[in-house]
């Protein structure tokens, strides 16, 4: 019954209302889409009064049918409500040598779904989801990010993954604004 309840968890609840403690659970590859409700996927970033920086367009649901019900102009604000990083395709980490201390080894693969921020994110490898796991080790594709001895993987591929930010409008209304469409339009102040 519990190996059900967190399959049902990782594919369709987030992390954060299904794992407890940061412990890893043994499960098959989360499936995908995954959805990570109430994620805000950077260092500081918090749901609360946001200033639009740049014109962006305000949906009615983040789901595929949605419609336009809004456009921000710059200098508009709202109130950030919560949100959901949707992983399309997970980021892929290979392991360039041994790192004992995390039971990792050399060619070993890391799948990404969700960041936490400060160099956590939630990812899955040999069988067992992990809701927050330091993956600072890891190098950019491009080669940059992790420095010197501390490296010990290298992203292979990002994934693809999207953010949507719920937004409660001056006039009361709700909505939802792609946050990484426009390259994060949206900003705290």
């Amino acid at each position: 019954m519990r190996t059900v309840a967190l399959m049902i968890c990782a594919g369709i609840l987030s992390a954060a209302f299904c794992q407890d403690g940061g412990e890893s659970k043994e499960m098959a590859t989360p499936a995908l889409p995954f959805y990570d409700w109430g994620a805000c996927p950077y260092e500081t970033c918090a749901y609360r009064q946001w200033t639009a920086h740049r014109s962006v367009t305000v949906y009615d649901t983040w789901k595929a049918e949605r419609r336009a019900i809004a456009q921000l102009a710059v200098g508009d604000h709202v109130t950030g409500i919560t949100g959901a990083v949707v992983t399309f395709q997970p980021g892929l980490i290979r392991m360039d040598r041994d790192l004992p201390g995390q039971h990792l080894r050399r060619g070993d693969t890391i799948f990404t779904y969700a960041y936490r921020g400060e160099g956590f994110s939630a990812v899955w490898f040999k069988g067992k989801y992990h809701p927050l796991f330091d993956i600072s080790f890891a190098k950019w594709p491009n080669g940059t990010g992790c420095g010197g001895a501390h490296c010990a993987g290298t992203y292979m591929d990002l994934g693809r993954k999207s953010w949507w930010a719920e937004v409660k409008l001056t006039s009361g209304r709700t909505g939802w604004v792609e946050m990484d469409l426009a390259q994060i339009p949206i900003s705290l102040f």
